[in-house]
């Protein structure tokens, strides 16, 4: 049996697997030997056969799950000498896999993708898998969802209070997730309303971000990645840490623009929503920024997005990798230009 589970909602991507798993006794510790995990930028089609090739020990079922390797497949696609195919030995894996004279009917494969529905690579797989696609749910369908994780959670939470939550955290459903707990943490069973959420949410999101966007935009690599790491290890999704990161890029290009054009301290404040104690700093540290660095810094965050979208990094490697780069890019912190 072959699953392909492809799509950007890595949330929902993870819980489909936890349940694929648990459906298949993976939550008992006993199997764990049963269950292989194979890095999809690495691995060889002879590898993945092998593995697949294998009998479960002592457990019904032996679980292998690819991580990435279509995506990978894309992003070497253009490095093909003339008149070969890179795809060939795979599209032989696909049919063996596929087949039961070749693979165990005991051997599940779970393939664990981005964004790759429009590549050459998914054609060679998906024909002979059980196809799941996976996309953040937007508008309504968004409210519905965070009502229902609500419920889930026995968090009592009125429209209002779910329109605002859907808001303040996007799509991102890691962070909406995270918040969720939070506030049924916080309620006890009693209702949560819109400005609860507004005052909970809002509030903490700020002030964490700004342990690893401070210093990320003064250049100090050390705190950044320190603060990074610490909440990282705290569950903090990496996604919405990634949309913090690129919200305090944005605030630089406004102010560095309006500081520019002689705008006022209040109308920097409140096009790029710094609270006043925070503003000068933030045109004081824009204008140190050049332009050139800032448009690298952009080219820096869409080519992180698009490697987890295509399933070339997942969101913590992307997001530990743009934070050095970015963090090199900045403009030294004042002390050590002393």
């Amino acid at each position: 049996m072959i699953h392909l589970l492809h799509g950007t909602d890595a949330y929902e991507r993870s819980r489909a697997l936890s349940r694929i798993k648990k459906e298949l006794g993976f939550d008992d510790p006993t199997f764990a030997s049963n269950l292989i995990v194979l890095d999809g930028r690495a691995v060889t089609p002879q590898e993945l056969l092998a593995h697949a090739a294998s009998v479960p020990f002592l457990a019904p079922h032996r679980l292998i799950v690819v991580e990435g390797l279509i995506g990978a497949l894309a992003a070497n696609k253009g490095r093909k000498k003339k008149d070969d195919d890179p795809l060939a030995p795979w599209r032989d894996a696909a049919a063996r896999l596929a087949d039961p004279a070749q693979t165990p009917e005991s051997t599940v494969v779970v393939m664990v993708e981005g964004d790759v529905a429009k590549t050459a690579a998914f054609k060679v797989f998906a024909p002979v898998a059980e196809v799941r696609q996976f996309e953040p749910p937007k508008g309504e369908a968004l409210r519905t969802w965070i009502a229902r994780e609500a419920k889930e959670r026995g968090l009592k939470i009125d429209a209002r209070a779910v329109a605002a939550l859907a808001a303040l955290a996007g799509g991102d459903l890691w962070a909406l997730s995270g918040e969720l707990d939070k506030l049924a943490s916080y309620a006890q069973g009693a209702a949560v309303g819109e400005a609860e959420v507004r005052e909970l949410v809002a509030s903490a999101q700020e002030a964490k971000s700004w342990d690893v966007t401070d210093p990320l935009v003064a250049g100090d690599e050390a705190r950044a990645v320190g603060a990074m790491a610490r909440m990282l290890a705290e569950g903090e999704p990496p996604a919405r840490l990634s949309s913090m990161v690129v919200r305090a890029h944005r605030q630089l290009v406004l102010a560095k623009d309006m500081s520019e054009r002689m705008a006022s301290r209040d109308a920097v404040a409140k096009a790029t929503g710094t609270p006043d104690w925070k503003t000068e700093d933030l045109i004081k540290l824009a204008r140190r920024w050049s332009w050139p660095s800032l448009r690298r810094a952009y080219a820096l965050m869409l080519e992180a997005d698009l490697n987890v979208k295509r399933g070339v990094q997942d969101d913590a490697s992307a997001l530990q990798l743009l934070v050095h780069e970015l963090a090199r890019l900045a403009p030294a912190p004042a002390y050590a230009r002393r």
